[in-house]
């Protein structure tokens, strides 16, 4: 059952993508239920990020910094928005939206998943997402789709933050998305899917840049007896993704590269 996904943006989705450039995304506003919204927010602005299991706060990092994800742990009602984002119902829209059949459902667990937090003076550069992942009750699996859900309310151009999405052709910066308060943004993840937001976060001492991300995997067709992602990452294995590439991890462009 659908209870927190507003019925107009499951309308919307299924519609298909509204933009193919600089590849294939779509933006919604109004994603959630506005009486939802209140309660994935009270219980987000409660994690604390010295708690979290990731944290990117080494100042010489130049591609991502200040940033730290939450995998587990969540209160009642984002743990309920987790599991309707990836239930039988939900996938079977996405599923129309992009044309991607077989995506795996049901499974809240799955690598990168969780809230997403930038504090002051953060940035996440310009990159393209990993493309294989080794999971034990799947095998091989590849990443397709990021889905993100922006919880930022009253967030203002001048605190930066906003969401680039790059043309790999020609190096230019096709689309600034402002990471406002109930926005979802959906994209295929592909080789050339380059996203980010590389600018150096300006926002009052007392806010911060949060969203929560789920991404949506099919499994390989390769065969993946005595894998692991140690021999996954090592490569000269053979495993190619769905587009024939070779294992990749988080590849980061120089951001002065992109042309505005």
């Amino acid at each position: 059952m659908i209870s927190f996904i507003n019925d107009s943006s499951s309308q919307d989705l299924i519609k298909g993508y509204k933009f193919v450039n600089p590849f294939p995304f779509t933006y919604i506003d109004n994603f959630l239920k506005p009486e939802k919204v209140k309660l994935i927010l009270d219980e987000v602005n409660k994690l604390k990020s010295e708690n979290a299991d990731s944290k990117f706060i080494n100042p010489y990092n130049f591609n991502e910094f200040n940033k730290f994800a939450f995998s587990f742990n969540f209160g009642p009602n984002v743990q309920k928005l987790f599991e309707e984002l990836v239930s039988d119902a939900f996938i079977d829209t996405i599923e129309k939206c992009t044309g991607i059949s077989c995506i795996i459902r049901n499974d809240t667990r799955l690598f990168g998943a969780g809230v997403h937090r930038i504090h002051k003076g953060g940035y996440l550069g310009v990159h393209t997402d990993f493309n294989i992942f080794y999971h034990e009750k799947y095998g091989l699996i590849d990443r397709r789709i990021n889905l993100l859900i922006y919880l930022n309310p009253d967030w203002k151009e001048e605190y930066e933050g906003e969401l680039w999405l790059c043309n790999h052709s020609n190096a230019t910066l096709s689309y600034r998305i402002l990471p406002i308060l109930n926005r979802c943004v959906m994209f295929n993840t592909s080789c050339i899917s380059l996203h980010g937001h590389p600018k150096i976060l300006n926002c009052p001492d007392n806010r911060c840049r949060q969203s929560v991300a789920v991404y949506y995997y099919t499994k390989n067709p390769n065969k993946d007896a005595n894998m692991s992602n140690e021999i996954l990452w090592n490569g000269n294995n053979g495993i190619r993704d769905y587009e024939g590439n070779e294992y990749h991890g988080t590849v980061f462009y120089e951001t002065s590269q992109f042309k505005l």
